[in-house]
């Protein structure tokens, strides 16, 4: 009688054992699980509250565009200015920047008698005139700005010059060429080298004599006159460069480094 309550006792502590195991490790589950959702919590909020201390306008985009006046329905040509949204003293310098040279564009506008001219829906006789571009990809977003110019003789043309500002929406951060060189692990001769093989893949020849100034184009970029760099909504770095002709020079894009 003894040996079998001794039998009862030892399944009764071998059961309770299991219980308790089985509830401690629920417990264990249970507090691992809230801690890694309450870190979740506490990172997206540190991430949100950090974006909005960067903004300037918390109600706006890290990029937006104010002072829109259109200058002709016709040829559906706007004025706007777009502004860098980012609480940091060199942004305010980049956004006077913009600013000034977005002023002095609209001022090349001049209207008149157009009807010499093949181009005659509108009274614009000749303006240059700005196309803007913005990218945003996880923590990075770029302005992209490309001039261009209109004339009632000849239409408009492709854009020769091109301008961009990547910034580090976390940290306020403009990324120059060299950094975002360094970030993609590129270098500029390489850079060169795949530009050389784009155009020669691209070339034309118009009546035996090649189109495109491969040469005069290199040390355009050479010079860093005519081209830009940027991260776009994918992640890419992109080179945005004018390409030289003996006709009429074009905008062209080529993907650098890709994710």
């Amino acid at each position: 009688m003894q040996e079998e309550s001794n039998n009862y006792l030892g399944f009764g502590m071998f059961f309770f054992l299991i219980v308790l195991f089985i509830l401690l490790g629920s417990i264990l589950l249970f507090f691992n699980a809230s801690s890694k959702m309450a870190e979740k919590k506490t990172n997206d909020f540190s991430e949100t509250l950090l974006d909005d201390r960067m903004k300037m306008d918390k109600n706006k985009d890290f990029i937006y565009f104010t002072e829109e006046e259109i200058l002709s329905e016709e040829m559906n040509l706007i004025f706007k200015i777009p502004i860098v949204n980012l609480k940091v003293e060199s942004v305010n310098q980049v956004n006077e920047e913009i600013k000034q040279y977005a002023n002095s564009i609209k001022m090349t506008l001049q209207k008149g008698d157009t009807s010499l001219c093949m181009y005659t829906n509108t009274d614009i006789y000749s303006t240059n005139f700005l196309e803007y571009a913005i990218y945003n990809y996880q923590e990075y977003a770029t302005l992209l700005i490309r001039e261009s110019s209109y004339t009632c003789e000849n239409g408009f043309s492709s854009s020769n010059k091109v301008k961009s500002y990547t910034f580090n929406i976390l940290t306020g951060e403009r990324l120059n060429f060299n950094a975002l060189l360094v970030k993609y692990n590129a270098n500029f001769a390489n850079v060169l080298e795949k530009i050389r093989i784009h155009l020669n893949e691209t070339q034309t020849i118009v009546e035996d004599i090649p189109n495109i100034l491969i040469e005069e184009t290199l040390q355009n970029l050479k010079e860093q006159e005519t081209y830009v760099f940027y991260i776009d909504e994918f992640g890419d770095l992109i080179l945005n460069y004018v390409v030289k002709t003996n006709s009429v020079d074009y905008n062209d894009t080529i993907v650098i480094n890709g994710r």
